[in-house]
């Protein structure tokens, strides 16, 4: 009989060149640079580069050159040699040979392998079901095991599930190393102590067995120590081709991966352009969010979910990200402006490969060349046609991202926080018109505007007439209310509640109808919302928006006026208000929801005796 071989007691340069002797020829198929020069019994190889250089081949390569076979660790002989000339071979590199299969993890398969990782608290047993499978499992009982998915149906259709033989194929492996809780009982020789006893990571021979392990982690098809595990920025820093420092702790570098999807923000990164780069890619956010460090970098994140918000001081060495400062132990002094809130859109005519969405409607983010990727317009739309726009000459027309279109932000559930009902209202008035003793009858009677929990009233100028589309008249009135805008921007009070209303002044407003409207709606608070205020024919009704009571919600200001100019330039102002507000609104990503009897337009003197409206006009 052949006895066993282990590295550390045979694979040596003197037994290769029996090896030699025994095969002429075979020597150009070798490579005996790995193995050791002393023939000593020590462990071998000693370092873990080398262990981990090694650990496919080591002890279990297989070589086969003509009628000659020598097997490492098994027991067949070389035909015409003794069995003391039997030796070892560190690696073979022959193209017929086969790798052998590697050992099976807790619950993965060993038919072929035969043998199991270490594992378990006694070791791991390959034990078979049937001949075409084994399974690696601490114990295993014969008979049906529970859940047993396979078996044959008899006659009358009944199942009858198949039975474990429970057969032991190799030899049981040793207990996991995690199993040894002290440091003075972790057998070194197979495991390492790093805050706890663990198995090294060159011995996981599966990506499903390493991803398990908890400190390893797959880097091509090799298993290698996981970037969580070094715990310093210089340790960290020597395996920079796949690792990052940040934030006190070492993690996946954001380089690595390679599509938008993939781009973890949860490790800091985001999908972007480098500095002073070209392209697209995942990169490492110079930024903060709320709970990071932000002292250094004086900025918050808005592609991580902090926009609007500023690095406030907490104390020399420490700010972090928040819409407000209060804190009694923070200085609150701002380092930086606040963020904000982008619109995670390209507009007509302007790049999207970051994006692969366009804000415009209509627009689609389509490939011109390898140079350019950008938004262009397939198909124009009106309020009852959509015609088709040819590509422009030259473009590829690779479709890469839709275009945004609006949607509906559902109510949270009964006992969630909803959002508050507080209101700013406000009110333009044109000079000389009508409309100044309005706003005057109103003020007298504490009503419409002035009965909101805080308001103004805004100065505009004369509007011309334009026709919708679908022949309705209405005011070129956008240019005036963008100016509107701006003022309510300044005067800053829209910040201080949770909507803000814009009524016309031959409009009636009540303010109290309107906040029991919006707490049956249950917004979800922090949220951009606007308000669909009628229930109206799509056409006369501006798809559920006019513009006699807008309701905006304080986030939804907060988008648009970080997007405004977005909108203007590309959808111009020559349309009415209410239109462009709509348009702008479903552009920059704010949401809506419906209150479909906040008002309907109606002349008849009777609408004044519906209670359940919140506004009449």
């Amino acid at each position: 009989p052949v006895p066993s071989l282990t590295p550390s007691r045979h694979a040596t340069p003197r037994r290769a060149a029996n090896l030699a002797a025994a095969m002429p020829g075979a020597m150009e198929f070798m490579d005996f640079s790995a193995i050791d020069d002393a023939e000593s019994g020590s462990e071998w190889p000693r370092q873990p580069a080398e262990r981990s250089g090694l650990r496919r081949t080591l002890g279990y390569g297989l070589l086969t050159a003509a009628s000659a076979a020598v097997v490492i660790g098994g027991a067949r002989l070389i035909p015409g040699r003794s069995a003391g000339a039997s030796v070892a071979v560190s690696a073979v590199s022959l193209a017929e040979t086969k790798a052998p299969a590697a050992c099976g993890a807790e619950g993965e398969e060993c038919t072929a392998s035969k043998c199991c990782v270490d594992g378990g608290k006694t070791g791991l047993q390959c034990f078979s079901k049937n001949k075409f499978w084994a399974q690696c499992l601490g114990a295993c009982k014969e008979g049906v095991h529970p859940h047993e998915t396979e078996g044959t149906w008899d006659a009358q259709g009944k199942f009858h599930p198949e039975a474990w033989a429970c057969e032991k194929l190799g030899n049981r492996s040793l207990a996991a190393c995690s199993t040894y809780e002290k440091k003075a009982e972790c057998p070194l020789g197979r495991c390492t102590w790093n805050g706890a006893c663990q198995a090294p990571c060159y011995t996981y021979h599966s990506g499903d067995a390493c991803g398990k392990s908890g400190h390893c982690d797959m880097v091509g098809d090799s298993c290698e120590d996981a970037c969580w595990t070094f715990d310093s920025d210089a340790l960290c820093g020597r395996h920079s081709d796949r690792c990052q420092w940040r934030a006190g702790k070492c993690q996946h570098a954001c380089k690595n991966f390679g599509t938008k999807e993939s781009c973890p923000g949860d490790l800091g990164c985001i999908w972007d352009t480098p500095e002073g780069g070209v392209g697209v890619s995942c990169i490492e956010d110079p930024c903060g969010v709320p709970g990071e460090d932000c002292s250094k970098s004086k900025c918050c994140s808005p592609q991580r979910g902090a926009s609007g918000m500023t690095c406030f001081q907490k104390a020399k060495y420490w700010a972090s990200c928040m819409e407000t400062c209060t804190g009694e132990d923070w200085s609150c002094k701002a380092l930086g402006n606040r963020s904000r809130y982008e619109a995670g859109c390209a507009w007509a005519g302007a790049g999207c490969a970051k994006d692969r969405l366009c804000c415009n409607i209509g627009f689609n983010c389509l490939v011109r060349d390898d140079t350019f990727t950008g938004c262009v317009q397939t198909v124009k739309k009106t309020t009852w046609v959509s015609q088709k726009v040819p590509l422009p000459a030259g473009w590829k027309g690779t479709f890469v991202g839709p275009s945004r279109t609006e949607y509906s932000v559902p109510a949270v559930a009964e006992g969630q926080p909803a959002a508050g009902t507080g209101l700013y209202c406000f009110m333009a008035i044109l000079p000389g018109s009508s409309e100044v003793q309005l706003m005057k009858l109103a003020k007298q009677n504490n009503a419409s505007v002035f009965a909101c929990d805080a308001h103004d009233v805004f100065h505009s100028w004369q509007s011309a007439k334009a026709g919708w589309d679908t022949g309705e008249s209405t005011l070129t009135n956008t240019d005036v209310f963008i100016n509107v805008w701006d003022q309510v921007r300044a005067g800053g009070k829209f910040e201080q509640f949770d909507w803000t209303v814009k009524v016309d002044a031959d409009a009636v407003l009540v303010p109290s109808r309107l906040k029991q409207h919006i707490a049956a709606l249950r917004a979800p608070p922090g949220r951009a919302i606007y308000l669909k205020n009628n229930n109206m024919d799509k056409g006369l009704g501006n798809n559920g928006f006019l513009g006699a009571v807008e309701v905006f919600s304080k986030v939804a200001l907060r988008v648009y006026y970080d997007n405004k100019e977005g909108c203007r330039k590309t959808m111009g102002i020559k349309a009415g208000e209410d239109g462009f507000f709509k348009g702008c609104m479903d552009a920059i990503g704010v949401g809506y929801m419906t209150d479909e009897n906040m008002f309907n337009p109606d002349v008849s003197p009777g609408v004044c005796n519906m209670e359940a409206r919140a506004a009449y006009h």
